[in-house]
């Protein structure tokens, strides 16, 4: 029989253990809805989906003479494993501040500012972080996008298998410090990270408000040398907001961009108006590499200039009613105009859970009430909760790709306890919209990399 290198690449047979999750209802985000369907995972990464019968069908062709197949039925919703764009996980354990009432983002940092500088109070970074991410895994998500602000929390998304990247965060830097002990700083960090094996690093310029402009120019320059990826608070707070017309910044910088500005606060005393994102783009900050959390004080310039640079958006709204930004994100905008789109749960310091379907039921009634009134809302949400967070984090595609449910993929999945209605088209969109507005808390088991990491009784033990 002649050999063909490509088919067998394609093909990964012969198969010993295959597990086939199925479902009366499947969400692959890059295919359609399936009806009845079913994933087959094994060896970490899913080898189909598709029509259960159709599954099985495709099966007989790469198993083993002495193959088996566990299948293992959930009557409900399957979805990748949604994807965390935001968060601290090591504040879980400072609840408490998100808990109080502010009447100014102010107010808000000094209250955390109280608690956090009291560690002696709280369980180690490490517990507590470690505690985020089970949390995140009982909800239904396996990877996540983490700001790391001491070392010893650099683990935590390890410690349960996740996915994502944990992001070094760099703050409180004076231009002059920097250059002197920065970057060295920064190498040495990294180095630790590193060699704890974490899924991957990248590096979390904290906000234009707490760094001078030293670093914004520096980092993007280590991250693109080591491959690795930027994550910044941007246009999070008025203070971040542009106080000019929406003329294009290529015209309207003439004014402020050819001087050698020390900070944004000092470009915002000289009476300048420009946004922060219009500053960092300036500088050479943003680009493809780069995702953003909240973007709330983003206008039509700015959104403009993400969408132009591929700078993704991680949306935070509970956090922000909470820390008192000011207003809601303009997530009808971000939606008519094309931005790419994640959600984030920002940490418990600033939200009251780590559920990221708590802040898809938000989105949805948020974009409704600015105006956002085309039918296709819950599937821009899922796919904000899916593939958006691998987008915007660059694990959307190759080889290890999340986010999505096809062949090769790597194999983690989320079981939703839904009702599903797949008689009629409405009943399906009736199903997804459920699982945008009213999802959070029914997640009764997740599988990372194939593994069944968390099971609330959805499975019997002897099919495990």
């Amino acid at each position: 029989m002649f050999h063909d290198p490509l088919y067998a690449a394609a093909h990964p047979i012969p198969l010993d253990q295959v597990i086939l999750y199925s479902a009366p209802m499947v969400i692959p985000i890059t295919g359609p809805v399936i009806i009845d369907g079913a994933v087959a995972v094994s060896r970490g990464r899913v080898v189909h989906v598709g029509t259960r019968r159709w599954v099985l069908e495709a099966l007989q062709q790469d198993m083993a003479p002495h193959g088996h197949i566990t299948e293992r039925h959930w009557d409900g919703l399957i979805t990748p494993g949604l994807i965390n764009a935001h968060t601290h996980l090591q504040y879980t354990s400072m609840s408490k501040v998100a808990q109080g009432s502010y009447s100014s983002f102010h107010e808000w940092e000094l209250a955390f500012n109280a608690v956090y500088d009291q560690p002696e109070t709280l369980p180690s970074w490490r517990e507590s972080a470690n505690l985020g991410a089970r949390l995140m895994v009982q909800a239904g998500t396996t990877a996540a996008a983490d700001i790391v602000t001491d070392p010893e929390a650099a683990g935590a998304l390890s410690s349960q298998s996740m996915h994502g990247i944990a992001y070094w965060e760099v703050m409180d830097w004076h231009n002059a410090d920097w250059k002197a002990s920065g970057v060295s700083e920064l190498v040495s960090h990294l180095g630790r990270m590193n060699a704890e094996q974490l899924p991957s690093i990248g590096i979390s310029p904290h906000a234009p408000y707490t760094l001078e402009t030293s670093p914004f120019v520096d980092l993007p320059d280590i991250v693109r040398q080591l491959d690795i990826r930027l994550h910044i608070h941007l246009a999070e707070t008025p203070l971040e907001a542009g106080d000019r017309d929406t003329s294009l910044t290529t015209y309207s910088s003439t004014a402020w961009r050819d001087q050698d500005w020390n900070s944004y606060q000092q470009l915002r005393q000289a009476g300048k108006g420009a946004s922060a994102i219009q500053f960092l783009d300036q500088l050479g900050s943003l680009g493809p590499d780069v995702h953003i959390a909240h973007g709330v004080w983003a206008d039509k310039e700015d959104r403009r200039i993400l969408r132009q640079r591929g700078v993704g958006v991680a949306l935070c709204p509970r956090s922000n009613r909470i820390t008192v930004t000011g207003k809601d994100a303009p997530i009808r905008e971000y939606l008519e105009e094309g931005n790419l789109l994640a959600i984030g749960t920002d940490s418990l310091s600033s939200s009251p859970s780590l559920d990221v379907l708590d802040d898809a039921a938000m989105i949805y009634d948020i974009a409704r009430e600015q105006g956002y009134t085309n039918d296709d809302l819950s599937h821009r949400i899922i796919r904000m909760l899916t593939l958006g967070g691998a987008e915007v984090m660059g694990m959307h595609v190759g080889p290890g790709r999340i986010g999505q449910i096809n062949a090769g993929a790597t194999a983690d999945l989320a079981f939703f306890d839904i009702p599903i209605s797949s008689t009629t088209p409405q009943g399906i969109e009736t199903a997804l919209e459920d699982f945008v507005r009213h999802g959070a808390g029914t997640n009764r088991a997740t599988v990372i990399s194939s593994h069944l990491t968390y099971n609330d009784n959805a499975f019997e033990a002897d099919s495990i």
